[in-house]
């Protein structure tokens, strides 16, 4: 019994599984494992005195063509389906690599872009600038003229000559007729009309 048990073992472990099962192992719907050392399967062993054998095919020879010629178009069939995956794979690469290169060229534009912007905002931003600092250089040029343009005035009008001369009604009556086209004279007529 220890030597049948170590022989379907070792049938087991060093076997391999049958592809046409024994008629024993079909009827016990067991699997049946064979050894090229043994001519009995596992299960075979483990039944005492039983015979493995294998009942005659019942197919003819055109079904057995048939048969392997099913098995070699599957098996064409599946090469083919691997090459396809194969080749699809090969395009999904690509596509993934030129996406990558379309998003690496659409960043590169709009960094780009984005780089042009900030030369233009800062253009901008130095041109305004430069049109307050003239503005304030200029108002203050004019504050300063301002300033001198008033100077001068206060300091005439300090001036009691001046301030007499202004006061005074034969100034505006020379200057109303040097205004309309003659010269005064030294006693207040004019002198065009006496021509």
């Amino acid at each position: 019994m220890v030597r049948k048990n170590v022989l379907r073992q070792r049938i087991e472990s060093e076997g391999f599984r049958a592809v046409i099962p024994c008629d024993r192992c079909v009827r016990l719907h067991k699997v049946c494992f064979k050894s090229e050392s043994s001519d009995r399967c596992s299960e075979c062993v483990r039944g005492s005195g039983v015979k493995c054998e294998m009942s005659k095919p019942t197919y003819s020879d055109a079904e057995w063509r048939r048969l392997v010629k099913l098995q070699q178009q599957i098996a064409e069939e599946r090469r083919d389906a691997l090459a396809k995956v194969m080749r699809l794979e090969r395009q999904e690469s690509l596509l993934r690599s030129r996406a990558g290169d379309f998003i690496a060229r659409d960043y590169k534009e709009i960094a780009e872009l984005e780089d042009l912007e900030r030369r233009e905002k800062e253009e901008s931003e130095r041109l305004e600038k430069e049109r307050k600092a003239r503005e304030e250089q200029e108002n203050l040029q004019k504050q300063r003229k301002d300033v001198e343009y008033n100077a001068q005035l206060a300091s005439m009008s300090d001036d009691p000559s001046l301030t007499q001369m202004l006061n005074s009604p034969s100034f505006w009556e020379n200057f109303d007729s040097a205004v309309a086209g003659g010269i005064p004279s030294p006693t207040g007529g004019n002198q065009s009309s006496s021509q």
